[in-house]
């Protein structure tokens, strides 16, 4: 009985967050928001994680420990590097008003080639959103699934009966997700839009890491309220340095790249 309660309310609990999310964006002059998944980067380090075991890695969440705090530290390759100066040629004719980012160091470091260095951490416009890493999205499922499957559509995770536990359930999975971060986004950005540039354009770029962005893009999605967001952004594969943009105006979701 308490299981049919919770589900018959969580649509139009979802659907509040959303309208709260869309209207903040709305006050703050948002009408585009790209998520951007960040550069090629070096391989994690398998003796850095060996050297984390037993100290940082999470007994509770046990496949977030692939991304721990020597994930987090992984640089750009040259060709990473390359990749962003190239996407600067699509991502330059948006008006960037603020950023999100991951903290990890190439979701930073992709940030910094693209928006020429104009939004650094600390300076105003600039956000973080620590749960855009694996690590730190607080969905143990969701990193159990992205332990296996790695990279793909979302489409290619609502499908999946390979994971132990997950089996068939990979939707009902990330839309917990989606639900968490469209509260989280909330609350970043009504902390974060008064010291976002006064003479700033009308997007925000979020820079983070893929199949995740690809669950915040829903969330942005809805809470713009483009129509079919979740079916549009879960057909949609992120590539490195590749964006999803929302745009508000045109009601439209599309996918970017060099």
């Amino acid at each position: 009985m308490g299981g049919g309660a919770s589900k018959n309310n969580s649509r139009p609990a979802t659907a509040a967050k959303a309208k709260s999310l869309g209207k903040v964006f709305l006050d703050a002059g948002v009408k585009k928001i790209i998520m951007i998944r960040h550069a090629n980067a070096q391989a994690r380090d398998p003796e850095a994680a060996a050297v984390e075991a037993g100290t940082v890695l999470k007994p509770d969440t046990p496949f977030a420990n692939a991304w721990t705090i020597g994930d987090l530290t992984r640089k750009l390759m040259p060709i990473g590097e390359e990749q962003a100066s190239a996407a600067m040629a699509w991502f330059g004719t948006n008006s960037i008003r603020a950023v999100i980012c991951s903290e990890a160091t190439r979701a930073i470091a992709t940030k910094d080639i693209m928006t020429e260095g104009k939004f650094p951490q600390g300076a105003p416009g600039h956000m973080t959103l620590h749960t855009l890493h694996p690590a730190r999205s607080g969905t143990p499922e969701c990193e159990k699934m992205f332990d296996k499957l790695g990279y793909g559509t979302l489409n290619t995770y609502y499908a999946d009966k390979t994971v132990e536990g997950c089996e068939g359930r990979g939707k009902a999975i990330f839309r917990l997700y989606v639900d968490k971060v469209t509260s989280e986004l909330h609350e970043l950005m009504k902390r974060g839009v008064a010291n976002f540039p006064q003479n700033g354009g009308d997007t925000i770029a979020v820079f983070g890491h893929a199949v995740f962005l690809n669950a915040v893009a829903i969330a942005v999605g809805e809470a713009m309220a483009i129509g079919q967001a979740e079916e549009k952004v879960a057909e949609m594969e992120l590539g490195e340095a590749q964006g999803i943009l929302c745009d508000s105006e045109n009601k439209a979701i599309s996918l970017c790249s060099a």
